[in-house]
């Protein structure tokens, strides 16, 4: 990594307990006025008041102490751009005891999509108007109002807007009192409830048009979901899934939701997918608007997803919060873990712990079998570097070792420690050790010692196995070492405390033993086997490893897969550990290819899902190679027989995951050249665009992409066409995804220069340049199109995490040495500290995809060509 920037937090010597805040955005001139009056507690006599504060103007800053009468005005003030801090130097020194500070002052309702910003949105009558919005996290509250903006500088806030009358003002609490502005009819004044003791980022405050659905949870408890005007029976779900999902929080937790109301709102321009502002939770219009009409099944499983997921934050981040950014994952890595406890109980019917597992599991070992990789656990200094750990590490690795201790602690364990943890800590900040010292307590196994070493070393290990028969019993041995993407390393040292399970054939979904690795090697003996009986670590795929089994030991496992008799989750955990160890080098590509073909009778939609992201990135592998006709006959081969099944209509009984299935099925035979599917796909657009018969939302996807990718120009612009009419931002979305899909080059040049057009929001550019790194040629041109537009999309997006969502789309696909070389050369010309890390996981990911290539492409190509069809 580069050199870090020095950093200090803010000094302790004045501390505040309470903020009347008073707010007034001009959602004209796009400015806003404020006034603060902050009570403080002096801790020792000093002249100086340091606070963080960037792009604001302070007109007025006073000093009164407790008792006195008269105000100290500043003899100074003086910004520091760098650190973010603004400095307040009185004449003569703020006795020791408590007082107040005043300051007014004003800021720009700027177009960055952090702090107080203003969002652009269309009002039902065509005309565009603004609404004023905040982004807090991590460290942009300080644009909104001077504070000591860090997460264990916690307060209370009286907060007032002052707004146009006929604007919606929304904040963290409920309203105590409206009045019109005496001097102006065209104002009225909001004064909220005091709130609870919180950190800076979790204030928020919404001015715009809005309507909005609501209901009362089982405690009472208001919940509303406000919507773009027009448009409240798009809330309806999420407001289902939300008076559900407080009440399950509620009884795990064993804690009531400490605020009178929640409010739920879609905000036009979003750079995250939701914030979880305390009372008041901002979300990108595709999290949680839900048209009934229009909607696909896997719109709907995210928006129920990110619903349990901000809930969740509700009480582990807001009620008890991180105490520095270095402990981020805790708030991140739990609420990922959760949401899915939530939505499995509010929506069974989703299966959601199997998509778990394709979701976040496996995305989070990808990335973190990486040199680049991290630990979960980093030390964080400037606020620069705290959007760089937004990352898979932070919320899907953290999510994953949660979980792998939730299995091995039991769960009314792991509640007893949640509870002891959160009545422990509530209104106050914590470190991950005050975590598991509670879980420890709870359920007294060692959890501090087992966890650190999952958060504090990175990577995870590799289990090898191998299995003698002696009599009715099996004896494994088991030895650790750390899993590479390059390949073993000899001198790694790295040891693991490992919760190991193990199942056979006689009971596929128990564990029939358990044990704790906390040694290089062991050796366990399962009894009652029988000697052809498979015997398989990791039932459910739970523990945060990979499995490389000896050949005999795989063999047993591979008619287990092909018959189904082995659970969704197992099946997908073995192709997923082959395809890695494939990948780096310790098993065979074409080993693994054999392994997918016992995947054509495959039935489940994760599982399948799995097997997609793997096909794709051999597709990325191979598209320059030779063989590349070849292997897309065998996706084609591979697709066929549950695409024949599937069908494009839905059948009677079918349910969310068949739907979600049909479009991961027909999409991967449209994109490899499935002369039917494709033939389809033209029809149903036909069909869809004429009014005849419209396309379900499940079948949208799907078809937009294929058409594009074997259509020309005329089919492109149809497709502008039908983008412009769209209402709905998820299908504004679906589009704008699938855009890239174009196989021309000059259309796919068109499609990088629209994705900087005024006709797409800025949060949603980085995805049109994403879609078009679909194919080789796409990969070529969106590389060069970044590097050509760099500075505007630098100046857009710098500090934030879309800009290293920009740098992977743009550069991890490519296959070459000299590609990574130009990478790295680029970067070091164009410094982007927010994306390093990025940058430096690209190169490595490149390399790897070159030695791959370098190493499986004969075989590869051989076995394709003489593979006997499926």
């Amino acid at each position: 990594m580069g050199q870090k920037k020095p950093f200090e937090r803010l000094p302790q010597d004045v501390n505040p307990t309470n903020y009347a805040l008073r707010l007034q955005p001009d959602l004209e001139k796009f400015t806003f006025t404020g006034k603060e009056v902050i009570s403080v507690q002096v801790q020792k006599a000093t002249d100086k008041v340091v606070m963080n504060s960037v792009d604001i103007t302070i007109a007025t800053a006073t000093f009164r102490a407790e008792n006195s009468t008269k105000d100290m005005a500043t003899s100074d003030i003086q910004f520091n751009k760098e650190n973010e801090t603004v400095t307040l130097s009185f004449p003569s020194a703020l006795p020791a005891g408590t007082g107040e500070l005043t300051l007014e002052f004003e800021g720009e309702l700027n177009d960055k999509m952090k702090g107080f910003y203003r969002s652009k949105y269309t009002s039902p009558d065509g005309q565009d108007r603004f609404c004023a919005v905040t982004q807090f996290e991590a460290t942009d509250a300080r644009r909104a109002f001077p504070c000591w903006d860090e997460p264990a500088r916690k307060a209370t806030f009286d907060v007032t807007l002052v707004v146009p009358k006929d604007r919606v003002a929304l904040s963290n609490m409920n309203v105590v009192e409206e009045k019109l502005v005496p001097s102006r009819d065209d104002l009225r004044e909001v004064r909220y409830a005091q709130t609870p003791i919180m950190s800076t980022y979790l204030l928020a405050f919404v001015v715009g048009e809005y309507d909005y659905v609501e209901g009362k949870d089982a405690d009472g408890v208001l919940v509303r979901v406000y919507t773009p005007v027009g448009k409240k029976e798009q809330g309806k779900f999420a407001l289902e899934v939300a008076v559900k999902t407080l009440p399950f929080y509620k009884e795990y937790f064993k804690i009531p939701y400490p605020l009178p109301k929640i409010d739920l709102i879609a905000i036009a321009d979003f750079a995250a997918g939701a914030m979880e502002n305390w009372g008041l939770v901002t979300y990108r219009e595709t999290a949680l608007l839900i048209d009934p009409e229009n909607s696909s099944s896997h719109a709907k499983q995210w928006v129920a997803l990110v619903v349990g997921h901000e809930l969740a934050h509700q009480w582990f981040g807001n009620l008890v919060t991180m105490e520095w950014w270095t402990h981020l994952w805790l708030n991140e890595g739990f609420a990922s873990w959760i949401e899915y406890l939530c939505v499995d109980f509010c929506l069974p019917e989703y299966d959601i712990w199997t998509q778990f597992v394709s979701t976040d599991y496996t995305g989070a070992l990808k990335l973190d079998a990486l040199k680049n990789s991290h630990p979960i656990e980093v030390p964080v200094g400037h606020p620069d570097e705290v959007d760089e750990i937004f990352d898979t590490i932070s919320y899907s690795k953290g999510a994953s070792v949660i979980r792998m201790l939730h299995d091995f602690i039991g769960d009314e364990d792991f509640r007893k420690g949640m509870n002891l943890y959160l009545t422990k800590f509530m209104y106050k900040n914590t470190f991950t050790e005050d975590l598991w010292a509670s879980l420890g307590e709870a359920s007294g196994k060692p959890v501090d010692k087992i966890m650190s070493t999952w958060t504090k070393q990175m990577g995870f290990p590799v289990l090898e196995v191998s299995a003698k028969q002696e009599g009715t019993s099996r004896v494994l041995k088991i030895k650790q070492s750390k899993f590479c993407a390059e390949g073993p390393s000899e001198d790694d040292s790295s040891l693991w405390m490992v919760p190991v399970s193990i199942s056979t054939s006689q009971s596929p979904s128990t564990a029939v033993k358990t044990l704790l690795l906390d040694q290089r090697e062991t050796t366990v003996t399962i009894d009652n086997v029988k000697p052809d009986d498979w015997v398989k670590l990791n039932p459910g795929t739970v523990g945060f490893y990979r499995t490389q089994y000896s050949e005999d030991m795989l063999d047993r496992l591979l008619p287990a897969i092909k018959d189904q008799s082995l659970p969704p989750r197992d099946r997908l955990g073995i192709q997923n550990d082959l395809f890695a160890l494939a990948k780096s080098g310790v098993a065979s590509t074409v080993d693994i290819l054999r392994v997918m073909e016992a995947f054509v009778n495959e039935s489940n939609y994760t599982v399948w899902s799995d097997l997609s992201a793997n096909i794709g990135s051999l597709s990325t592998l191979l598209s320059g190679a030779d063989c590349y006709p070849n292997f897309k006959l065998f996706v084609q081969d591979l697709f066929k027989v549950v695409g024949e099944k599937l069908g494009w209509e839905p059948k009677d009984g079918e349910g969310h995951l068949d739907a979600m299935l049909r479009s991961i099925v027909l999409s991967h035979l449209g994109k490899y050249g499935h002369q039917a599917t494709i033939a389809e796909a033209n029809q149903r657009l036909g069909d869809h665009i004429s009014g005849t018969r419209t396309l379900p939302a499940d079948l949208r996807g799907p078809v937009y992409a294929t058409v594009l990718r074997h259509g020309d120009e005329q089919t492109y612009e149809k497709m502008l066409e039908i983008l412009r009419k769209a209402d709905l931002h998820e299908e504004k979305v679906r589009i704008l995804r699938s855009l890239g899909s174009v196989s021309q080059p000059e259309l796919i040049q068109r499609v990088l220069e629209f994705a900087l057009s005024s006709e797409v929001r800025s949060q949603d550019t980085v995805f049109v340049i994403g879609g078009a790194t679909s194919s080789l040629k796409g990969r070529e041109l969106a590389w060069q199109f970044v590097q050509d537009r760099w500075d505007e999309l630098h100046t857009r997006y710098q500090g934030g995490f879309l800009l290293a969502r920009l740098v992977q789309f743009s550069t991890s696909g490519f296959v070459e040495e000299s590609r990574a070389r130009e990478v790295e050369e680029f970067f070091k010309r164009h410094p982007a500290p927010a994306a390093e890390r990025t940058v430096q996981q690209s190169c490595e990911n490149i390399r790897l995809n070159a030695a791959w290539l370098a190493r499986d492409a004969a075989s590869i190509s051989d076995y394709l060509s003489t593979r006997p069809k499926l």
